[in-house]
């Protein structure tokens, strides 16, 4: 029962011994040893059904650790407070010689939130922060600490609480990463606006329907008192029939009138006059990381804490399982997706998180109660809504009454309304093309699933059909079946790609972690500008480019050539077959992923009269952690949804590099808008020696011949010496006349080992994957505005569940 939900370790022990307590004492009060006096609303049948439900479990789990937070932090009250010493303890107004005998509430109102930080923080000072690796740019070792605290103060999973504190570090932290990344910030305020112009087309679908229902309610009275004068009654029933027939898209919220909208309103130029600012500041719009995100990292701090040592085992994934053969384990739904939990975990890459611990529910944020609503989801990004406005949609007194078309979200979140806007028009049309056939597999098995997308989507021969479904009917290894699949192995098509669970798996990871390659039909470039490459050439820090790259975009073949290989599958002669699966079937899936699975989830918990989605659902290792279009959609997890935003960003965001880098912006305009003041504010996170115009420019580059992994597993390796001669010429000797950036006195004092020494530290420093992703998105915003390319800058709001 507890294994679901609660990982082994020390709430878990907690959890079992208090129901073995529980228990010891009911058969004391049936033997009549004990007597217990329950209070009424203890007893009520609604509250126990709710604790059954799952509430008990989530309460125990709280209550274990909140009581080891609290040990946590006593330890720290108790060493201020000695410190502090009885005079100044008496100047705070404790009243008493012996604080000993005060409980922890008591004594903390002695002590002050920034004592509590630097007590806690002197715990950790030695250890590396938990959050290196972090979801949020401006997130540091000081905002872990304020986690622990700010959780003291304000209760667990009150995060909306702990954001808006003036003593906690966050709004410090984002106001000095709003400082030097204004543009990140201003696309959280853009998202405001694009949040509220949805929920106006829901209003104006709804006002609409109303005057509709009006005027036809108005014909049909006029029609039946006509015919009861037996005069006119034709003309009365034509105007009736007239009206009923007016049914156009005003009262229906469509997914492309959706689309129009927030898009419209997210392009918009912002108000920055001073009155705007006043009215509110860009501070307000930067979110806290998800909650789940936070959840597992406060988990961790406090595990360090208790024993300052190095994270526990059970919390790392250290798992080297080997990926099975296809169809030897498990059957259906089943097999597909431990297929796609493993295919992950080995191909898993610090580009994107791959990883099914981050999957893992703890707290369930702020969910504790059975009369929380999606308005109450505000630090959830899988459950909660965009706004508190689009959350009425859902649990208003309307939300019954609106019109909502094919696809259009019953819970409008920030993947909803965000994979909106990142969507192509292609991929919308495609995916309300296949709405009934959607609706048709939620209650097919895999096999039928299957069978219905190769009927419908593709032009593929019939011949490499029937031989997919021969090797799914013959047993494994047998003759037969490795005849038939030798058969298909010499010309893959796109039904061998819907019938093969590993190479579908592995194609979706090597999406996430590499991109959307190049396309013959739909990109207008396929290498790199002749007068960039010929920069590249001449200019000594670039030229590395041109000695270990080819100049030819980041290909199919270059993405899944190793993918076909270890799947033992011959390259095709041609890609359409490929790229028809990606764009007619993954694309539009990964979309629907992000419009539906929120809802699809709420909406099972409510059918099965559960308010906890976490609990109502299936356990965690039975979610599919990958898009997988030949997945129940209600069976994939919140990371499949993360994933899938992620896919559907940087399609865009690839085919945005490719055409700046292709020629699509001229080379001068390109390196002035790089010598400009934009990309020379954003330096958070890069290293000392970052120059934009060089080092933003090869990212950009070599993300484009190569993807986006390469940037931060080779690129680093590539540049090594360029960037050390870089470093040794702006910091050491001076270049263009200027004088080193390093003080003369250290110079003087330096040796030549160690100054050395000093430029290989330097040099091999690298930003993070986040970094380099969020650099590449606002080069793309920016450069690429009032062109066909147009990449819009949302908020990477897949990263804050990593």
């Amino acid at each position: 029962i507890l294994e679901p939900w609660v990982c082994p370790g020390k709430d878990f022990q907690w959890i079992c011994d208090s129901v073995l307590s529980a228990l010891c004492m009911h058969m004391r009060v049936k033997a009549h040893e004990a007597f217990v006096r329950m209070p009424l609303c203890l007893v009520e049948p609604m509250f126990l059904s709710e604790l059954r439900q799952g509430a008990a479990i989530r309460s125990l789990h709280r209550l274990s650790f909140l009581s080891r937070l609290n040990s946590v932090v006593e330890v720290a009250v108790d060493r201020i407070i000695g410190d502090l010493g009885p005079e100044e303890l008496g100047r705070r107004g404790c009243l008493t010689r012996d604080v000993s005998a005060l409980d922890l509430d008591l004594k903390a109102r002695h002590v002050t939130t920034e004592e509590l930080l630097h007590a806690l923080g002197t715990r950790l000072y030695s250890s590396i922060s938990e959050s290196t690796v972090s979801c949020a740019p401006w997130w540091d070792w000081s905002c872990d600490i304020g986690l622990v605290v700010g959780t003291f103060i304000h209760g667990l999973g009150n995060y909306d609480g702990m954001r808006k504190d003036e003593e906690l570090p966050f709004l410090n932290r984002m106001n000095a990463y709003v400082q030097y990344n204004k543009v990140e910030s201003e696309s959280y305020r853009r998202f405001d606006h694009a949040a509220d112009a949805a929920k106006r087309v829901f209003d104006k679908a709804l006002e609409t329907m109303k005057i509709k229902f009006q005027q036809q309610t108005t014909a049909a009275v006029a029609a039946v008192i006509a015919a009861n004068k037996n005069s006119g009654d034709s003309v009365a029933k034509e105007a009736y029939q007239l009206e009923t027939q007016k049914m156009d898209d005003d009262d229906v919220i469509s997914l492309p009138r959706l689309k129009d909208a927030t898009l419209e309103s997210y392009r918009k130029s912002l108000d920055v006059s001073s009155k705007a600012r006043k009215k509110g500041t860009v501070i307000c719009s930067l979110p806290l990381p998800d909650a789940t995100y936070l959840d597992r990292l406060l988990v961790r701090i406090v595990e360090k804490l208790e024993t300052c040592e190095e994270l526990n085992p059970m919390l790392v994934d250290s798992s080297t399982e080997e990926i099975p053969k296809e169809g030897k384990k498990g059957t259906g739904n089943e097999s597909v997706i431990s297929r796609n939990r493993l295919v992950m975990r080995q191909l898993e890459s610090p580009i994107c998180s791959t990883s099914d611990k981050s999957n893992q529910v703890l707290f369930a944020g702020g969910l504790s109660g059975s009369d929380k609503r999606p308005q109450d989801h505000s630090s959830d990004y899988f459950l909660g809504a965009a706004s508190s406005d689009l959350a009425s949609i859902s649990v208003g007194a309307d939300s019954s009454r609106y019109q909502r078309g094919p696809n259009v979200p019953l819970l409008v979140t920030r993947f909803a309304l965000g994979g909106i806007l990142q969507a192509e028009d292609s991929v919308i049309d495609i995916l309300a093309r296949s709405e009934k056939l959607d609706r048709g597999r939620a209650g097919s098995d895999i096999k039928e699933v299957q069978q219905q997308k190769l009927t419908t989507i593709g032009n593929s021969t019939n011949t490499n059909s029937e031989a997919a479904d021969v090797v799914e009917s013959k047993p494994s290894g047998s003759a037969d079946s490795r005849e038939a699949t030798a058969s298909i192995k010499k010309k893959p098509d796109l039904n061998y790609i819907k019938a093969n669970t590993d190479l579908r798996a592995s194609i979706c990871v090597t999406l996430l972690q590499r991109g959307f390659p190049a396309s013959g039909l739909s990109d207008k470039f396929s290498s790199v500008d002749i007068d960039l490459w010929k920069e590249c050439v001449s200019n000594p820090s670039l030229s590395f480019l041109a000695t270990s790259a080819p100049d030819h975009f980041f290909s199919m073949k270059d993405a899944f050539g190793s993918v076909y290989q270890k799947a033992e599958v011959d390259w095709p002669e041609k890609v359409e077959p490929l790229e028809d699966y990606l764009r007619s079937v993954l694309l539009p899936h990964c979309l629907g992923l992000c419009l539906k699975l929120a809802g699809e989830q709420t909406k099972l918990a409510a059918d099965q009269g559960k308010s906890d989605v976490y609990v109502a659902r299936p356990a965690v290792e039975d979610l599919c952690p990958l898009p997988d279009p030949f997945v129940r959609l209600s069976d994939h997890s919140e990371q499949a949804v993360s994933n899938a935003y992620t896919i559907l960003r940087r399609v865009r965001l690839m085919k945005s590099i490719r055409f700046i880098v292709g020629g699509g912006i001229p080379l001068n305009d390109l390196t002035e808008f790089l010598r400009g003041p934009t990309m020379r504010k954003h330096t958070m996170g890069v290293p000392v020696w970052w120059c934009p115009w060089i080092h933003d420019l090869v990212i950009l580059i070599h993300a484009a011949v190569h993807g986006l992994q390469s940037v931060t597993s080779e690129l680093p390796r590539l540049q090594q010496l360029s960037v050390e001669n870089h470093v040794r010429e702006t910091f050491v000797k001076g270049t263009n006349g200027k004088s080193p950036a390093l003080p003369d006195s250290f110079l003087r004092r330096a040796s030549e080992d160690e100054l050395d020494a000093w430029v290989q530290m330097q040099a091999q420093e690298f930003p993070t994957p986040t970094v380099i992703e969020n650099r590449l998105a606002l080069m793309c915003s920016q450069l690429t505005m009032n062109t066909s390319e147009r990449y819009d800058h949302i908020p990477m709001f897949d990263e804050a569940m990593s």
